[in-house]
């Protein structure tokens, strides 16, 4: 018998439990009750998806400020992915080796350090470095805090809480923009709205991030001397989570950021406000049947809706029709784009055993910035209609990979995580 002993973490209201094996962890924490607890660690993810989606498009926001110069463009577009990037890979393997809460206020302290840059920048080279540190900060947070919400929350409330906590940065997308539609008249006004907003959220992340216990299942399996892992991860998993990844990151980041500054200059902030409204708006629709239909039935209708909703955009662009046309159909993709979105948040960590399950979400992730990274370089400077075919190309890649895992793949719809 393997006893471990789980004692009260200060200030997390977590009781004193003992376990004999990770079977009882597993039955203790995937049939609990919600409770205290649970609303601590939901909220704490909420504010900070929230805070890194006002970052998710700030860096396609601020080409419109004068002291980032045209020539410029690229690299700004590229600070936040290279930032996303490098962070994801570092905080995703660290979490599994130290753990997951004991990131999450060294997270944060980079974010803000990352935001106040942003705020006081005064030259190109600042925000720069700004956009890098804070998306290092909040966006490589991402990988650490699917890991821990997937551990922690019962079955029956997992898919519902991974949907509304990822949702929460399409609501930080939606409000960001608006501000930069309402105010973009002046930059001081914006950085001002910005700040509230950024220290909002971080104020609610910090108060209960300290009020949330480790995680319970990644405490076990590296205190546990006796746990034997049992395989789970093979290759077809693998290779159909980087395709959904690559569908999902590089659609969203070409039709959210990248259009704008190069194609519609005048509508760089309503484009990703259209997008991130339509994508909050569909997340919360969801929530209320993600959990009714299978995985693998969701990845197909996502990642085959998101590739002819996109097909019908080339026949937009062949037809000259005008651009409220093109809003209306960034609306219907933005829905399949979310719903892409939430199963792929929802199998990530559902795929990966607790022992490596930041580090496999790391690599997943890392393989899609990485080539969002050099799509931006390949495809500077091509029309609008090859963004579209390129994009229409990449959902392609997404739909081949939802009739892999529905064919060859198995069902993780409320099982237990290893």
């Amino acid at each position: 018998m393997n006893l471990i002993r789980v004692m009260p973490a200060e200030g997390s209201m977590l009781f004193d439990y003992s376990f004999r094996d990770y079977d009882e962890v597993r039955k203790f924490l995937d049939t609990a009750e919600w409770n205290r607890i649970h609303t601590s660690m939901a909220l704490t993810m909420i504010a900070s998806f929230f805070v890194w989606g006002l970052l998710l498009v700030t860096a396609p926001l601020v080409t419109e400020w004068p002291i980032v110069p045209s020539w410029g463009y690229m690299y700004v577009l590229l600070s936040s992915p290279a930032g996303l990037l490098i962070g994801n890979v570092v905080l995703g393997r660290t979490s599994d080796l130290l753990g997951r809460k004991s990131l999450f206020m060294a997270t944060l302290a980079l974010g803000i350090a990352g935001i106040l840059g942003i705020i006081f920048s005064r030259n190109f080279f600042e925000i720069l470095a700004s956009i890098f540190i804070a998306e290092f900060g909040f966006g490589g947070e991402e990988t650490v805090s699917l890991a821990f919400l997937a551990e922690q929350f019962p079955l029956k409330y997992r898919g519902k809480v991974l949907v509304l906590v990822s949702n929460s940065a399409n609501v930080g997308v939606a409000a960001i923009s608006g501000i930069f539609i309402a105010f973009g008249y002046s930059i001081a006004i914006e950085k001002l709205i910005f700040g509230v907003m950024a220290i909002g959220g971080i104020t609610i992340a910090l108060y209960t991030r300290s009020r949330i216990p480790e995680s319970l299942r990644w405490f076990y399996t590296k205190n546990s001397d006796t746990l034997i892992e049992k395989p789970q991860m093979h290759v077809i998993p693998f290779i159909v989570l980087s395709m959904f990844a690559i569908t999902i990151v590089l659609t969203f980041a070409l039709v959210a950021d990248i259009l704008g500054p190069y194609e519609y200059p005048k509508y760089t902030s309503i484009i990703p406000f259209i997008y991130g409204l339509g994508e909050a708006i569909s997340g919360f629709a969801i929530i209320a049947f993600i959990d009714r239909i299978g995985r693998r039935l969701t990845s197909v209708i996502a990642y085959m809706g998101g590739f002819l909703s996109m097909a019908v955009f080339l026949l937009y662009l062949i037809s000259s029709l005008p651009f409220f046309v093109f809003l209306v159909l960034l609306v219907i993709n933005s829905f399949f784009g979310e719903l892409g979105w939430a199963v792929r948040e929802i199998l990530q960590p559902e795929l990966f055993t607790t022992i490596r399950r930041g580090s496999g979400i790391a690599a997943v992730r890392g393989i899609a910035y990485a080539l969002y990274i050099v799509s931006i370089f390949v495809l500077n400077g091509i029309s609008v209609f090859e963004y579209m075919v390129f994009a229409t190309i990449i959902w392609v890649i997404g739909s081949i990979g939802s009739i892999l895992w529905y064919s060859k793949g198995y069902e993780t719809l409320n099982k237990s995580l290893i």
